[in-house]
Formats: structure tokens, C-alpha cells, sequence
């Protein structure tokens, strides 16, 4: 696609549905107790403790654990009272368990009948735990322990199982965190509000893009195969339009039809407006903990904002497998954590959940993210983008074949660049314009501290200086002999220097794979010839005077 960018696990089955309906009332000797109602049920109070708690209550007639009984997956009328809850919510945890335990025996071609008189359990019990599945063990555990009609204690189920009771109790544990797993997942589905999360994406800072189809059609095939990649990564330098590209494909019709959910978080620290002026961008966020906060607000988990790390990834995890959701993770390379986030959010995603990511910071490294790369633009949309954003400013200036071939060499086909000279056409020359790039007047110096700043201060000096090598090479590329002898760095050094370059997409190659040539962008290259550098390199013994934006 070269030349083509742009810039205008429960063992409960899916039967489970069944007992989402409301049940009718009977009476049960299991729920005596008196209760006191909370007026909301919390996400994160679906806990294992929890559910044990209410367990251990609903058995012994004892006071239970209040806060499972406002689930809203549990339907009731409104009128109902608090015994009527209590049953119902019973009537929920019963079903809820039976449906995963018939399963389960299920898969070892066992019968899903209940036995009815204690022999008839005990032998049950036996085949259960007899046939090496864990699964199955762990719902059996559960099932004969809290819900079955006769009553069994740990020791006479530990007996008839033939384990030890410290095994029976860890069968017991697993049992009791699946069916939390199943009370979070149907709490969710009565929690959902795609118009409230779909309004957190960025309006588009574009009115028309050129060269973008081929980018759409990869992305579809990418993420409507159900054996795709679980996280695409758009990679390019720095302005080329990844977030526009982003934002205009979820915006596309049949992107809304395939995800019910499309969540985005931006980690952008500063943005570049129409005049080419540097301004940090709001709510900008930088860390691990910054983005599961925000994927858990816009998954309506806010009460998960105060918990671990862990139990927050645990509950967007638990969010995202409720419905087919595309979440875009926008400019990661501001994020100092990325290597941590990564597999963070691998571990979020579920089949119906697909990750988009946006970087100037190579993804390569992880063999589950499946990289997208983003190129400039050709001469031609290049020319048309300046002239489309020319006219929506009201401008119709004639461009001179030979300036714009001049321009084209000096900033190639970024199209934030084009945006900038588009601007300050409307108060200076073309020839002006690209004099300022060239020695960083007007609003340039802002523009390179955009695009710059941030990959100069992640290079270490010795890729530094085998980026400042470069500006004695052949603009079509060297091979790396020569950049190698003309960077005057070991072995080592150069081929560090070389990667980390590459992880900040700062490098381009092509010709042959037997002899491949590589350069820098043209617009690094004039950047690395503007005075603005002297005034980043000049300070580096004084960490004081460092410049930053």
C-alpha cells in the first residue's frame, strides 16, 4: 500500500439466557432470613468472598450477603418484597449452577439428571470426581455443597469423591469463581449503553481524506476474519495521519454494524492547531493505571477506579466479553509503559474483542500484534490535499508546478505538514513558507517540537548520532557499509542506534532484500538541518536548560 495514506471462560453454555427470565415464586426452606436491602448493586462488590458469603448464608438460614440481591439480571417486579427477592435471587444462583453443572457432566457424555435420595448423590458424586476433570469437579462441588435438596457436609462429600477435604475445598474455590464469573457477565448485559460509550470518540479534525480505501479494505479483512489478529497496530511517522485514518474508519457505517461497542482512549499529550501552535491536548493520559481507569469509565465499571490493577484489568475483561467491542488505544508511544500495556490488554480481550492501535513506536516485538503500516503520501494526493484544505479555507491559490515539486522534496507527503503550509499560505508565499522549515521560522519550530521532541529525548546518544550521520547520504538511501563507516560507531553501537530508530519509525528502507538501502524521512532530514536542533543539542551537558515543549 505504498503511497496510499490520507488525511482529508465458564463452562456455562449460551443457554444461560434461560434463566435471565424471571421465575416464578416458590416457597424454599433455604431462605428464613431476615435481610437488609441495599438500594444498588455494584460491579466490583461481585466478588468470590462474596458470593461465598451468600452461599454460606443461604444454607445455613443465616443473614445473607445483601448486596447480590439488586442484580439487575435478576428480573423482578417492582413491587416485589424482600422475600420475593430473596427467592428469586435463590432461584437465580440454583439455576445459574445447574445449567453450568449439566454442562459440564455433559462433555463426559454423563447424563444431566439429578439423583434424589443420598445413595443415588453419593455415587454421582463418585463418577464426578472420578474422571480427572477439573471443571466438572468444581461445579459438582458446588452444586452438592449449596443447592442440592439433601443436605451433605464437606467431610461426606470429600468421602464420597475419595480426595482429601483440602482437595474438595479447592474444587470448592474453582466452583465458586466460575459462578462469580457468571454473575458478573449477566450483570453486565443489563448494564450496557452503546450511545454513552460511542460518544467518547474524538470529533474528526478532518473534512475529506484522499487515499484511504486501500487502508479500510485491510482493516476489515483484519478484523471481520474470526482467526484474525486480536491487536492491529497502525505504525508510521510521526503526522502522518494514523488518527485520522483511525478515526474515519470507526466512523464508517459498517464498522458501527459489525462492533455494538467502540470504545477510544487517547494518550496524545499535545496536539498542532490550523496556525501550527503547540497545545497540550485535555485529559491527557500517560500511564497503565491512566488507561484501564479510562476503559473501565467508559465500560460503566467507574467504581473499579479505586481497585488494583489486576482486579481492574479482571473487570474490563470481564466487561468487554459481554458484546462484540473494538477498543482503539490512540498514539501509545506517549504511554511509558507500552511494554507492560500490551500484554495487559491482551489478556482483556476476548473473541468478540478486537484492539486498534496507533504508534510512531513499532509493535514488532510482540508476535501477537499484527503491524499495519502507514505511508505517506504520494506527489499526487499530496497536491490534493494542499489544494482540498486550500479551498475549505476559501483560498484558491494556483500552485506552481515547480514550488510545489520543491516543497514535496523538502517535506514529502506528511500530511500534517500540508495542513501547516496550507495555514500560513494564508499570510505569507510559498517560497517564504519554505524558508521558514529550513531555518524554523514562524510556526514551524512549534511543528518540529510536535513531531521531534519526544523521539529525541527517547534516543540514546549513540543513535543520535547515527541519526545526524545520515545527512551526508544519498536522499534514495545507503546501504548500512556505508552508513556504518560514515556514523564512525562500533558494531554494537550502530546496529543499537539502527533498531532504535526503526522502533520510532524515524527509518525507511527499500530496494532489494539482497541489498536493501536505507534513509531518513525528507522531512527529518530538513529538521536535522534547521537551527532548532543546535538549541536541543547545545543544552545536553545541562539538564536545567534542556528545551522541552
Amino acid at each position: 500500500m505504498h503511497s496510499a495514506s490520507f488525511f482529508v471462560n465458564t463452562a456455562l453454555p449460551k443457554s444461560r439466557d434461560s434463566f435471565y427470565n424471571k421465575h416464578p415464586l416458590k416457597s424454599s426452606s433455604m431462605v428464613n432470613w431476615i435481610v437488609e436491602i441495599e438500594p444498588s448493586m455494584q460491579m466490583s462488590r461481585i466478588t468470590e468472598p462474596q458470593v461465598e458469603a451468600f452461599l454460606k448464608a443461604m444454607r445455613s438460614g443465616e443473614k445473607a450477603g445483601v448486596q447480590l440481591l439488586k442484580l439487575d439480571a435478576v428480573k423482578h417486579p417492582e413491587e416485589a418484597s424482600d422475600d420475593e427477592l430473596l427467592i428469586l435471587q435463590t432461584d437465580y444462583l440454583l439455576e445459574a449452577t445447574h445449567t453450568a453443572y449439566a454442562a459440564a457432566r455433559k462433555t463426559e457424555n454423563l447424563p444431566p439428571s439429578l439423583p434424589h435420595t443420598r445413595a443415588d448423590s453419593i455415587v454421582q458424586i463418585g463418577i464426578d470426581f472420578s474422571l480427572g476433570n477439573a471443571e466438572l469437579e468444581s461445579w459438582s462441588a458446588v452444586y452438592y455443597r449449596y443447592f442440592a435438596d439433601i443436605p451433605f457436609s464437606v467431610d461426606e462429600i470429600s468421602t464420597a469423591a475419595s480426595i482429601v477435604p483440602q482437595q474438595y475445598r479447592r474444587r470448592l474455590k474453582l466452583g465458586i469463581s466460575n459462578l462469580t464469573t457468571i454473575l458478573k457477565r449477566a450483570e453486565l448485559e443489563f448494564k450496557k449503553h452503546p450511545q454513552k460509550i460511542s460518544s467518547q470518540l474524538p470529533l474528526p479534525d478532518f473534512t475529506r481524506l484522499v487515499g484511504v480505501e486501500a487502508y479500510f479494505q485491510e482493516l476489515r479483512r483484519l478484523l471481520n476474519d474470526p482467526a484474525g489478529p486480536q491487536m492491529i497496530s497502525l505504525e508510521g511517522f510521526g503526522g502522518i495521519g494514523k488518527t485520522a485514518l483511525t478515526r474515519a474508519f470507526v466512523g464508517l457505517p459498517d464498522t458501527r454494524a459489525r462492533w455494538t461497542r467502540i470504545l477510544w482512549v487517547s494518550a496524545r499529550q499535545f496536539f498542532l492547531d490550523d496556525v501550527g501552535r503547540l497545545a497540550p491536548s485535555p485529559a491527557a493520559i500517560s500511564t497503565l493505571e491512566d488507561i484501564t481507569v479510562r476503559l473501565a469509565e467508559q465500560l460503566g465499571l467507574g467504581e473499579f477506579a479505586a481497585r488494583t490493577l489486576r482486579e481492574r484489568i479482571d473487570g474490563i475483561s470481564v466487561a468487554l466479553a459481554t458484546e462484540p467491542t473494538l477498543v482503539v488505544i490512540d498514539n501509545l508511544e506517549t504511554v511509558t509503559e507500552y511494554r507492560a500495556l500490551i500484554p495487559s490488554l491482551t489478556r482483556c480481550a476476548g473473541k468478540d474483542t478486537r484492539f486498534l492501535i496507533t504508534t510512531r513506536m513499532t509493535l514488532s516485538e510482540f508476535p501477537y500484534v499484527q503491524v499495519l503500516k502507514v505511508h505517506e503520501l504520494n506527489g499526487a494526493f499530496a497536491r490534493n490535499l494542499l489544494e482540498n484544505e486550500l479551498a475549505r479555507r476559501g483560498r484558491t491559490l494556483h500552485l506552481d508546478e515547480t514550488d510545489f515539486e520543491q516543497l514535496y522534496h523538502m517535506i514529502g507527503g506528511i500530511p500534517l505538514a500540508l495542513k501547516l503550509v496550507a495555514s500560513q499560505l494564508s499570510f505569507q508565499s510559498l517560497r517564504q513558507i519554505l524558508k521558514s522549515f529550513q531555518e524554523v521560522k514562524s510556526g514551524t519550530s512549534e511543528f518540529y517540537t510536535y513531531l521531534y521532541w519526544q523521539a529525541w529525548q527517547l534516543l540514546s546518544d549513540s543513535a543520535r548520532n547515527l541519526m545526524l550521520s545520515f545527512l551526508p547520504a544519498d536522499p534514495e538511501g545507503e546501504d548500512l557499509e556505508f552508513i556504518q563507516q560514515m556514523s564512525g560507531l562500533t558494531e554494537e553501537s550502530f546496529y543499537a542506534g539502527l533498531r532504535e530508530l526503526d522502533q520510532l519509525s524515524l527509518l525507511e528502507s527499500d530496494g532489494s532484500t539482497i541489498l536493501p538501502r536505507y534513509r531518513l524521512h525528507r522531512l527529518t532530514v530538513t529538521f536535522l538541518q534547521s537551527d532548532l536542533l543546535k538549541l536541543w543539542i547545545a543544552p545536553s551537558h545541562d539538564d536545567d536548560a534542556s528545551f522541552s515543549p
